[in-house]
């Protein structure tokens, strides 16, 4: 049986573009490093040779410091201040989130769970650590790629271990943020796909703000019928 359910715009498609490099780029650059630290990712180098490699990590390197640059000034503008406002809006509301948002992670519904802006109290402490992580990549990466006879050699033999925590915590973040993407609220990864979340969701997990999206009279939604 068909039903009509009504759909959130929320993310526009510069955005989620803006999101799918990084995550890719960030995968890859991952992926392309493994044999530097461990044995069982050696088949790589014998795949594509170790200067091949390094060559792909050098150019993935590139678009991943260029990638939220462009997004800023240019295809993802509205987005990424939107992440920006809602980071420095951190409140008294987000706390009382992040302390019952546990909850969440074992399947469970919190009660008393306060309404929550765009993004959430722990989307926000995401986005706070990503952005931390990219200019430690950043730093560290250029340092150790171009930093040899401009930069102390002391200096550029702690960007190792620097850049090491970096990947580790990033690889963390990351399949936390799958897990509950997809296992916990599998709504949100539609606003990763084409931009909108479904009314009931967005209601009921970023309640602020549809409130002011209503308030204001720009709560775009869309129709679709699903069977």
């Amino acid at each position: 049986m068909s039903k009509s359910i009504t759909y959130i715009k929320r993310h526009k498609k510069g955005f989620i573009y803006f999101h799918w490099i990084n995550a890719v780029t960030f995968f890859l650059l991952f992926l392309t490093a493994m044999p530097l630290y461990t044995n069982k990712f050696l088949f790589l180098y014998e795949a594509f040779g170790a200067e091949t490699l390094q060559t792909m990590h050098h150019i993935l390197g590139v678009i991943f410091i260029l990638n939220p640059i462009v997004a800023l000034l240019i295809t993802a503008r509205s987005g990424i201040f939107t992440l920006i406002r809602e980071v420095l809006r951190f409140d008294k509301d987000d706390v009382k989130f992040l302390v019952k948002f546990p909850a969440e992670l074992i399947g469970r519904e919190p009660k008393g769970m306060p309404k929550q802006g765009f993004y959430n109290g722990g989307e926000r402490m995401n986005i706070l650590l990503q952005a931390l992580l990219w200019l430690g990549f950043v730093v560290s990466g250029l340092t150790l790629w171009l930093g040899a006879g401009h930069i102390s050699p002391t200096i550029r033999t702690w960007m190792i271990p620097l850049h090491s925590l970096c990947a580790d915590l990033g690889f963390a973040a990351a399949i936390g943020h799958i897990y509950l993407a997809i296992g916990v609220n599998p709504d949100s990864f539609q606003g990763m796909r084409d931009g909108t979340v479904k009314e009931s969701y967005a209601k009921h997990h970023h309640a602020k703000w549809v409130d002011s999206l209503e308030k204001e009279g720009k709560l775009e939604t869309v129709e679709r019928i699903v069977k």
